[in-house]
C-alpha cells in the first residue's frame, strides 16, 4: 500500500495519545484548513485496515474536532462531519452528535485523552491573522 505524507500524519495522529501528538494534529490542521486537504471515505476505510481501533477512533475525533473551529472552511467541514458521522455509526452504532454548544469529541469517541491540550495548541493557527497571512482561502475568508 502507497501511503501519502497526510495519511501517515492521520496514522500517527491516532497512534498515540492526544496530547502526545500535539504537534502532528497541528500539521494535520494546517493541512485541513489550510491547505485544502479532505480525507475521503476510501481512504478512512483504508487507514481502519490498518490501525487498531482504539487508534482509529482517535484520528476521527481528530477529525471532528477540527470541524468545529470556523477556521475551517464550510465546506470541508461539513464532509469531515459527515465522514466522522459515519464511522461513528459504523464502529459505535450509534451518532450522537449534539447539534449545538460545546461537547468532548473524546468522549463521544469513547476515548480517555483529553483534548485541551489539543485546543490550546491550535489557537494561534485559527487565528484571522495566522489564517490571512497563510495565503490560502479559510473558513474566515470573506
Amino acid at each position: 500500500m502507497t501511503v501519502s505524507f497526510t495519511r501517515k500524519r492521520l496514522y500517527r495522529v491516532g497512534s498515540r495519545p492526544l496530547e502526545r501528538a500535539v504537534d502532528d494534529v497541528k500539521q494535520l490542521a494546517e493541512a485541513v484548513w489550510y491547505r485544502g486537504y479532505r480525507p475521503t471515505q476510501a481512504e478512512l476505510e483504508s487507514l481502519r485496515g490498518v490501525m487498531p481501533r482504539v487508534d482509529f477512533q482517535r484520528t476521527l475525533c481528530v477529525l471532528e474536532l477540527l470541524s468545529q473551529y470556523p477556521v475551517c472552511r464550510r465546506d470541508t467541514a461539513r464532509q469531515l462531519q459527515q465522514l466522522t458521522r459515519y464511522f461513528h455509526r459504523q464502529l459505535l452504532g450509534s451518532d450522537d452528535t449534539p447539534t449545538q454548544g460545546r461537547y468532548s469529541p473524546s468522549k463521544r469517541w469513547g476515548l480517555s485523552d483529553t483534548t485541551a491540550p489539543l485546543r490550546k495548541a491550535l489557537l494561534p493557527l485559527q487565528t484571522r491573522t495566522y489564517a490571512d497571512a497563510t495565503g490560502h482561502r479559510h473558513g474566515l475568508s470573506a
